[in-house]
Formats: structure tokens, C-alpha cells, sequence
């Protein structure tokens, strides 16, 4: 940060971007701790063990009746429902036609089904109406070849097929069963053992076989970290998992004790390239399984440790947190670059613990507000049962959350530096008004779009200027042809097309000379976005420069370019999901309430050109409906170096 006369300067330039953000930096938070208070000497799995299995059945007997009865009722339907069955020709449709529902959604199913017999039998108080049920889907997923989703078997050395018995790797859906058998393990031990000894050998084995075993055995599983790849939330995702098995359902001290410490050194890797803003790049849909899940992971360790094992004055960890609600946009709304969609409802279960770790009232308050939305969504209180992990987190917060103010932070200003994101809002504590987002960045980020430069604007907590997000994901969103997805590339999203060229994939391709200012009551976001576009594009400079006026309920879009040949006139896009009409030459007006937005642009200087775009069912169309539309603003200048303005302001 630097401080000029009059006005606060946050410089962030390219070399200090890839310093920061881009390399692993050897904090090892995790690990400097545990050896700090000796280690596996700092644990005591057997005493948390005891007390945690009592404080959940306590838990579970003091819910409310009324939800008692719900969760009985979803038990009681599972019980008449037949298992799920896994095909071979099922699991290969992922390797020959790009289906992947074909065996997820039947390996979903079954998933489910288990998790709603075991909710139901513990708030039945373990009386064993369901268990037999429990240990019929329990042996199911024992049986199963592999808990690997088809669409991560390629990591296997054999590549895409079918599970090779002598490869075992280890994903996110594995770690996921892994996490879910280790709860009811530990959940119903001597209800198992009664219904036979054997089941519970069967367990462990399988745990070993599956989990444990490639898991201490392995080295090159990218997920780990140990290797040149960058890791994303895989690596939290899985480790969590792997940590909740070894201390629910590890009953050999040494053994777990080596599971415990590399996961501790495997999620200092996730740790270690981590901005220290705390940004999170996959998007706000995937912070539960980042930070959402190194939180948990944190709390599993302080627990197990009997609170010797702390990392509450870690301002990392702590930034991590507030990411979420410094997103937030209004009601179920985020700002959603990435991998991200526009409506979350993140978890508020997640969020409490990051709050209660950190004493950070924003984020209790936050997550009362989100159990607000949660239970008034139309999925309503069965999310906090989709799964038995989640069921547990909820379990245990939802006492502390409800003593909580439901209250949104609505800061009005937050600003990104490593992560180069910057959000505003027209008036702090209120959703009305202009709320502004933008991002610099690279083309190389986790769950990258193409989208340097992008930004969106919304009023009154509803949405103008749109980023469209992620859609439904098939076998292209992950391969090389992710680019040819519309939703990816930079021409839809709110970038320039230039030259006729859109902006490319990859490290190199980033924003420049970012800076943040305030002066005279506005605030002042601009970069130099050319470096996003290939040679192709011949441009030398592309300033793109963000003014949001809070007093005078504007935002400005000022560019200065200079190219380096003129092929084509470019374009400027802008997404949208209102109705748009052109009220007369160089205005063009977004949505048809008495309160919407107007851009004003130079008509000497741009034709405009309207296209209706429709959606495929999907995400995509969950979010936004049946179509969107794009302005394009056409360049009618002839100039290799000139500027323009694009004002957004709010018309009454």
C-alpha cells in the first residue's frame, strides 16, 4: 500500500503478484504448530472420542420435535426404497459418450439413501429400526470396485476405463465415503458389532484398502502437494476427509498418528499458496470446500488436541473466512467470478466456526443470516441433512447460531490486492443502491474463466451487468477443449473483443499495472489488461479504468488504448439478464422497474447491437432463466490510439 498526498494508493503491480500469489511460500502454519506442542504428543484421540459421540447423541435428542419428525419421515421413506444398482456399462459411458449422471447419480442415490437411514436412527435413539437397512447399504458401498467417481479414474495410471484393484488413488467423491463410513463407524461401533463382528473387520479393511494404505504409501497423487502442480481444493477436500477416518475410525494409534501428521503436511501445501488476502480464485461456490473445509479440518486438530492445538491468532486463516462475506453481494446474491454461481447459500455451519475461532462477531452474525435464507429457501432445512458430514457440522452449531443477530456485513469496500478483486457498495449496511465488482488476475487461475478486466454491477441487490458463472460441468469443462464453452471465453463476459481476438488461457496472460485508489470521494480501480490477449490481438496497452461515484450513484468505464495495427474495429461486451432497450442514440436502458440503469456511451464513437442469447438447461439456466442478452458496443474509430467513456448510472 501506498499513501499519496490526498488520496490512498493500493499498487499492485505484475511482479508482485506473481511473487505473492503465484509461488508456495513455506509458512507451514499447520505443521510449525503441531511439532510446536509435540506432536502426536499434543493429541488425545481415545478421551474425544467419548466425549464427542456423547455430545452428539445429546445434541440429537434435544432437536425439535418437528424436525425430528421430518428426518423420521425421509428415514421411513428409505426404508421402502430398493439399493441403487452400480453397472459396469454405467461406470464406462463416462470413458465412451462423456455421461457421467449414468453412474454418479445412482451412486448419489445410494449415498443418500444410507445417509437418511442413519440420520433416522439416531433420532430414534438407536433402537434399530433402521440398522439393518444401515448395514445392507453399508455393505453395498463396501462391495463397491471403487469409490472413485468416473470421471477421476483417468489418474490411475491405466487412464479412463474401469478401476484398475492394483492402482488405488484417492479423489474427492473416495475421501467423501471414506469420510461418511468413518462417521457411522464411529456413530453405531456396538450396534454393528452385535449385527456382526465381521462388518466392522470389513470396514477397516476396506478403509485401508481404499484410503489409508495409497494414502501413507503415496507420494504422487497431484492432490498432495509434493509435486509441481498447483493444488486447489482437492487437497483440503480430501485431506479433511482423511483426517475425520483416522481419528473416528483408525484404531491403531501408530498407524493413525502417520495419517494424522501427512495431513497436516500435505494441507500446509494448500496453505502455503494461499494469498495472504485470503482470496479465494476458484470462486465463492467453491470456498466450502477450501477454506470451508481447512476451518473444519483446524477445528478437528484443536479438538482432538484438547484445544492445545490453536491457530486462532492466524491472520491467514482468519482472512480465508471473511472472503466469504466480502462477496456477498445481498440475500443469496455473490459476486461470482470463476467456477462460481451467482445464488450460494454457503454453509452456515462453516461459516459460525470460522467466526467462533476468530471472535469475529461479522461472521457469527453472518452465518445467523445464511441459516435465515437456508431454512426460507426452497430446499429448506434438508440441506443441513444432504450429507452425514454436514448433518454433524450443523448439529453441533446450530444452537450457538440461532443466539446470534441475523445480520449481513454489507461492508462498503473490499479489496482483494493478491487475489486483484475489488468489490463496493453505494452505502454500507444496505443492499440498495449500486453494489460494483471487478477483477484483474490471470487466465491461469483454479477454475479459470477468461475474463481479465471483467466486472458486474448490480441495484438494489439485483443483478445489471452479470457475470454468468459455471453451468452444469460434462467431460469438456475439465479437458482441453474447456475454452470452446462459451461461458469461458472473454466475449461473454464483460471484456473487450479486440481485433477480433478474445483473450487466451494460460499464466502469462494477466492483468498489469493494478491499482486501487480513492480521491475526492470516488474510488478508482484500473489495470492494463492487454498482456490478456494473444499477439494476435496487436494491441501495446489497454488501460481499463473503473470509477464508482457512490454520491453521485455512478459508475464510469473509462478506457485508453493504443494498438498496434487496426484489423477489425473491436467491441465492447456487456452481459445482462434484464430487458434492454435502446431509449435513443448512445443510451441504452437495463431492466423496466421504475428504478433501473442507464448506459450512456458516445454514439460517434460506437453502433450498438443488441443479441438475445438462449440457455441450455443446466446451471446456467437455474440461475439466469431461459436467455440472456449482450450488448456490443462496435468501434466505429479508425485510431490506433484514442479513449472512451461508458457511464452506468441509475434512472428514476
Amino acid at each position: 500500500m501506498k499513501y499519496i498526498k490526498g488520496f490512498t494508493v493500493f499498487v499492485l503491480t505484475l511482479l508482485t503478484f506473481t511473487t505473492v500469489f503465484a509461488q508456495n511460500l513455506e509458512r507451514n502454519f499447520l505443521l510449525t504448530e503441531y511439532k510446536k506442542k509435540g506432536e502426536a504428543g499434543s493429541l488425545n484421540v481415545s478421551d474425544w472420542r467419548k466425549s464427542k459421540v456423547e455430545n452428539l447423541y445429546k445434541k440429537i435428542s434435544e432437536l425439535p420435535d418437528q424436525e425430528k419428525k421430518a428426518i423420521l419421515a425421509s428415514a421411513d421413506k428409505a426404508l421402502q426404497k430398493d439399493w441403487p444398482s452400480l453397472r459396469l456399462t454405467d461406470f464406462l459411458k463416462y470413458k465412451n459418450e462423456g455421461n457421467l449422471l449414468a453412474y454418479y447419480t445412482p451412486s448419489s442415490e445410494r449415498k443418500t439413501h444410507l445417509t437418511n437411514l442413519v440420520i433416522g436412527e439416531l433420532v430414534s435413539g438407536r433402537k434399530g429400526k433402521y440398522l439393518p437397512e444401515i448395514a445392507n447399504g453399508l455393505w453395498l458401498m463396501l462391495e463397491e470396485s471403487t469409490w472413485v467417481s468416473p470421471h477421476h479414474i483417468f489418474l490411475q495410471k491405466e487412464g479412463e476405463g474401469l478401476p484398475d484393484p492394483n492402482d488405488q488413488i484417492i479423489d474427492l467423491m473416495s475421501g467423501d465415503v471414506s469420510a461418511m463410513i468413518a462417521w457411522i463407524k464411529f456413530l453405531f461401533r456396538e450396534q454393528l458389532e452385535v449385527v456382526s463382528p465381521i462388518l466392522l473387520s470389513r470396514i477397516d479393511f476396506e478403509l485401508n484398502r481404499k484410503i489409508i494404505s495409497p494414502f501413507l504409501n503415496r507420494n504422487d497423487l497431484h492432490w498432495l502437494g509434493y509435486g509441481p502442480e498447483k493444488v486447489n481444493n482437492w487437497n483440503i477436500w480430501i485431506n479433511t476427509n482423511i483426517l475425520i477416518t483416522a481419528i473416528t475410525a483408525v484404531d491403531d494409534e501408530e498407524t493413525r498418528n502417520k495419517v494424522i501428521e501427512k495431513t497436516i503436511r500435505s494441507a500446509d501445501n494448500f496453505l502455503n499458496r494461499y494469498p495472504n488476502d485470503g482470496g479465494c480464485d476458484e470462486g465463492v461456490t467453491y470456498w466450502g470446500e477450501a477454506g470451508g473445509r481447512l476451518i473444519q479440518f483446524v477445528n478437528l486438530l484443536t479438538e482432538a488436541s484438547n484445544n492445545k492445538l490453536r491457530w486462532n491468532d492466524n491472520q491467514l486463516i482468519h482472512n480465508m473466512g471473511t472472503y466469504i462475506y466480502k462477496m456477498h453481494i445481498a440475500d443469496n446474491k455473490f459476486v461470482n467470478f470463476s467456477d462460481a454461481l451467482a445464488e450460494n447459500i454457503p454453509s452456515p455451519a462453516t461459516v459460525y466456526t470460522f467466526g467462533r475461532i476468530f471472535n469475529d462477531q461479522y461472521l457469527k452474525e453472518f452465518s445467523a443470516y445464511l441459516s435465515q435464507l437456508q431454512d426460507n429457501s426452497e430446499l429448506g432445512a434438508s440441506l443441513r441433512y444432504s450429507n452425514l458430514n454436514i448433518f454433524i457440522k450443523n448439529l453441533e452449531t446450530a444452537d450457538e447460531i440461532s443466539k446470534e443477530k441475523a445480520v449481513a456485513p454489507l461492508l462498503a469496500e473490499n479489496f482483494l490486492p493478491d487475489l486483484q478483486v475489488l468489490t463496493l457498495r453505494q452505502k454500507a449496511g444496505d443492499t440498495n443502491g449500486l453494489t460494483f465488482a471487478a477483477k484483474g488476475g490471470h487466465n491461469a487461475e483454479s477454475h479459470n474463466h477468461n475474463d481479465i478486466g471483467n466486472f458486474i454491477l448490480y441495484l438494489d441487490g439485483k443483478p445489471v451487468i452479470i457475470d454468468l458463472g459455471v453451468d452444469t460441468y460434462t467431460k469438456q469443462t475439465f479437458s482441453k477443449d474447456r475454452y470452446k464453452l462459451w461461458n469461458m471465453q472473454s466475449a461473454w463476459h464483460n471484456c473487450p473483443t479486440i481485433n477480433g481476438v478474445e483473450q487466451q488461457n494460460g499464466r502469462e496472460f494477466a492483468a498489469k499495472d493494478v491499482e486501487y485508489v480513492k480521491k475526492g470521494g470516488d474510488e478508482i480501480f484500473s489495470m492494463d489488461i492487454s498482456d490478456a490477449y494473444p499477439e494476435d490481438a496487436q494491441v501495446q496497452n489497454w488501460k481499463r479504468t473503473f470509477v464508482f461515484s457512490p454520491a453521485n450513484s455512478k459508475l464510469q468505464l473509462k478506457e485508453n488504448y493504443i494498438l498496434k495495427k487496426l484489423i477489425s474495429p473491436f467491441e465492447l461486451n456487456f452481459m445482462t439478464d434484464q430487458k434492454v432497450e435502446t431509449l435513443k442514440k448512445g443510451t441504452v436502458k437495463f431492466g423496466d422497474s421504475s428504478s433501473s440503469i442507464i448506459m450512456e456511451f458516445d454514439p460517434k464513437l460506437f453502433d450498438v447491437k443488441i443479441e438475445k442469447k438462449e440457455i441450455d438447461p443446466g446451471r446456467l439456466k437455474n440461475v439466469w432463466g431461459e436467455s440472456v442478452s449482450r450488448i456490443i458496443l462496435k468501434s466505429k474509430s479508425t485510431s490506433l490510439k484514442s479513449s472512451h467513456i461508458i457511464n452506468f448510472k441509475i434512472s428514476n
